[in-house]
């Protein structure tokens, strides 16, 4: 199954996400357009296409005679809103109408027309302080908004092509009208509702494609060996793309907005470093190795410093991990003689932060500084994990030993356990184990990976989650995010290997399950085709990009790295041993 044959078996059925709640339309019933204006051009083709599909008619709840209709050219907004009929057909096909009246250029523009409609109205408590409704039901769930004379009613879909939350809806609605809070939260009525969402997509071939949250559903049974290396692949792509000529990579980008986004963070950017590495061993392009070279000079540039011994990675401040992935960029290029000195100073800034106990100092301006452990320890013990299994130095090891009996410890001990921890951890230790057993070591790995199986989301209100390292029922270990996703996969994939090594049959299913599960969640967050990119313009910007969640498209650089990086021995390990 290609990735955009799927689940065209659940055109209607997983559309409809509530009972019927039947509610007129805002602006009342009109009587039906005169046919005889649809015998030609735009509104022609589309009635055609929907007579002929027979969509409408079998819609069941049935929608109302209001239709969102907006007409689109490779993702711009060229003119569209909400539409009123005498039912569902009537209010899109007059909207085509009007819409190609006032402007009869607009027909030859179009190549696809944005479609939502309404139905299944429910009541909504306004809340103060909060949202009406939570994240998840973004681009599900419509919402309408009056309080007195002011209204207004927006779509699911307006809320995935602008990126909107809910609570950016009641805020823009309480501003636009000058309403207070406090007047907000005692006279406004709020409802929500469900809707039917379609692209008519007219070029090359006409065709009508129902969407989920503007997007298209990824079957479980989507995801082999053809479409894992398609999502590596464009990823791969997608990393190329960011590098700027001075080779500064981009940080983070809005493809609703069509702008990158302000701020940055190293820890992250030197992670993409590693990517870039990565991918350029893997295919041997000297391109690519290039790139990463210039990559990492232009971060060394900009964000290095030499203190006495010592070298820095300051961005505000001065952090551990940071230091250390900045290392561990340098440590696996193939240019790494080039930067010897700066790795050789980063590496001593990492050994003078163990403290004596096994723990680490986590801030180099403060030596009291203990936060972001569950992070900035493992990306250390990664570094040096690399370095022993180059070196087999001993000093390396005992340090590797020394931080691993207080950090198993550590995370064992219930107020501090976080999945977070874990990707780390088991990537560092999985490369020792790999060489020699450590008996503790390898159960640790072991214990945290079985314990991290219960943070995935499997079930819930909307497929599209599923897969996802999110439990809500624990949400104190943070929202949902595509690389959190991403870097449990990379951690998941050697805690897999690690029990192939030992014939740990049960747990080689249980992680391969859960691998082939999180593969299907990253591949609905992709931006693959003009269907899931439907509202963007700038699409170069953004192919094969990763949204952070289901519902916010917003694109972070280790959004795809993790993912990428994962993919990388996913795809080696499981094509090794036909595991697919």
């Amino acid at each position: 199954m290609t990735r955009r044959s799927r689940l065209v078996q659940v055109l209607l059925g997983s559309l409809a996400c509530s009972a019927t709640v039947s509610f007129a339309s805002p602006s009342g019933r009109v009587g039906p357009i005169d046919e005889s204006k649809v015998r030609t051009g735009l509104s022609a083709q589309v009635a055609r296409l929907v007579d002929e599909a027979g969509v409408l008619l079998r819609l069941d709840p049935v929608p109302l005679p209001r239709a969102w209709v907006v007409l689109r050219r490779r993702g711009e907004r060229l003119a569209g809103g909400w539409y009123s009929g005498s039912d569902a057909r009537d209010a899109l096909i007059r909207a085509l109408v009007e819409l190609t009246a006032k402007n009869p250029k607009l027909e030859s523009r179009v190549d696809a027309i944005e479609i939502c409609l309404p139905h299944s109205q429910e009541s909504a408590l306004v809340r103060k302080g909060g949202a009406v409704l939570s994240n998840v039901h973004r681009g599900i769930k419509g919402i309408v908004l009056e309080n007195g004379e002011a209204k207004v009613m927006v779509c699911p879909t307006a809320m995935v092509a602008g990126n909107r939350s809910f609570d950016n809806v009641e805020k823009r609605f309480r501003d636009e009208h000058h309403i207070s809070l406090s007047d907000y939260s005692d006279h406004t009525v709020a409802r929500t509702f469900d809707a039917y969402q379609f692209l008519l997509r007219l070029k090359p071939e006409p065709v009508i494609i129902p969407m989920f949250r503007g997007n298209q559903l990824i079957a479980q049974s989507a995801v082999n060996r053809s479409t894992a290396r398609r999502l590596k692949d464009l990823m791969a792509k997608w990393l190329i793309s960011q590098v700027q000529p001075d080779g500064r990579m981009i940080y983070r980008y809005f493809p609703s907005r069509g702008e990158e986004a302000k701020g940055n963070n190293m820890i992250r950017q030197f992670m993409a470093t590693v990517a870039l590495v990565r991918l350029g061993k893997e295919t041997g392009d000297a391109g690519i190795a290039e790139l990463a070279r210039k990559n990492l000079r232009y971060n060394l540039d900009h964000f290095y410093e030499l203190n006495g011994e010592h070298g820095l990675i300051r961005y505000k401040d001065v952090r551990l991990g940071a230091v250390s992935l900045a290392a561990l960029a340098i440590v696996e290029a193939p240019f790494r003689k080039e930067f010897e000195s700066y790795e050789l100073a980063l590496r001593k800034t990492t050994e003078y932060m163990l403290r004596g106990d096994g723990s680490f100092q986590t801030f180099y301006d403060n030596r009291d500084s203990t936060d972001n452990q569950n992070f900035y320890s493992g990306e250390t013990q990664l570094l040096w994990a690399t370095l022993y299994e180059q070196t087999r130095d001993k000093a390396i090891i005992e340090r590797i030993q020394r931080a691993f009996r207080y950090y198993r410890a550590w995370h064992l001990d219930e107020k501090n356990r976080n999945p977070a921890f874990i990707p780390w951890h088991t990537q560092a230790y999985v490369k020792l184990l790999l060489l020699e057993d450590h008996p503790e070591m390898r159960e640790f790995v072991f214990e945290m990976n079985d314990w991290l199986l219960s943070m995935q989301q499997n079930d819930g209100d909307y497929p599209d989650t599923y897969g996802r390292f999110y439990d809500p029922k624990r949400p104190k270990f943070g929202p949902p995010h595509a690389s959190s996703t991403g870097v449990y996969l990379e951690g998941l994939i050697d805690a897999y290997r690690l029990a192939v090594e030992h014939k740990e049959q049960e747990r080689m299913a249980r992680y391969r399950d859960a691998i082939m599960r999180g593969l299907r969640s990253l591949m609905q967050l992709q931006f693959a085709d003009d269907v899931d990119m439907f509202y963007v313009s700038k699409r170069e910007r953004v192919y094969g990009g990763m949204r952070t969640t289901e519902y916010d498209n917003g694109i972070r650089v280790d959004n795809v790295q993790h993912a990428f990086m994962g993919l990388q021995r996913i795809v080696k390990t499981f094509d090794g041993e036909g595991a697919w």
